[in-house]
């Protein structure tokens, strides 16, 4: 059986938010996926790679926008692990630029976090910009979305 999962994440992978702020924005992703199968804060002693499954079509460069090699970024990954994700910082092969991996134009997004509210199953498909906004606010922080399918 298949699964979807909506993903909300903050834009700075190890930055986790207090208790309450975690509670409220549970609260209110809750009231925007009333059709939601279950909701979870998820919060991970490491930072985790917060991938999209099936959904991922190709990875490109943030810079110069070239598609890159699935082998080179799976052995950026490998790297990445080894620090358990600590050190996120990589240089692309095909205009040098210095970036992380968690700002790699993932085509569907993905990211890496310590802290999510996973929604699974959530009945509807990405927040608006102005519902993601407003769980920006609750957190404090600037979020972004990863739609994962399984």
């Amino acid at each position: 059986m298949s699964e979807d999962l909506l993903r909300i994440v903050p834009t700075v992978p190890a930055w986790v938010p207090a208790q309450d702020a975690a509670d409220t924005a549970a609260e209110v992703v809750s009231a925007m996926c009333p059709g939601a199968g279950e909701l979870v804060a998820c919060q991970y002693a490491e930072v985790t790679f917060i991938d999209q499954g099936a959904n991922l079509k190709a990875i490109g460069c943030p810079a110069c926008k070239a598609p890159l090699d699935a082998g080179w970024w799976q052995e950026r990954m490998d790297d990445a692990y080894a620090t358990r994700f600590a050190t996120l910082d990589t240089v692309t092969p095909c205009c040098s630029a210095a970036v992380s991996l968690n700002d790699l134009e993932y085509h569907w997004p993905a990211a890496f976090a310590r802290f999510e509210l996973l929604v699974r199953n959530p009945g509807r498909s990405w927040l608006s910009p102005d519902e993601a906004a407003q769980v920006s606010a609750v957190l404090g922080i600037t979020v972004r979305q990863v739609f994962s399918h399984y």
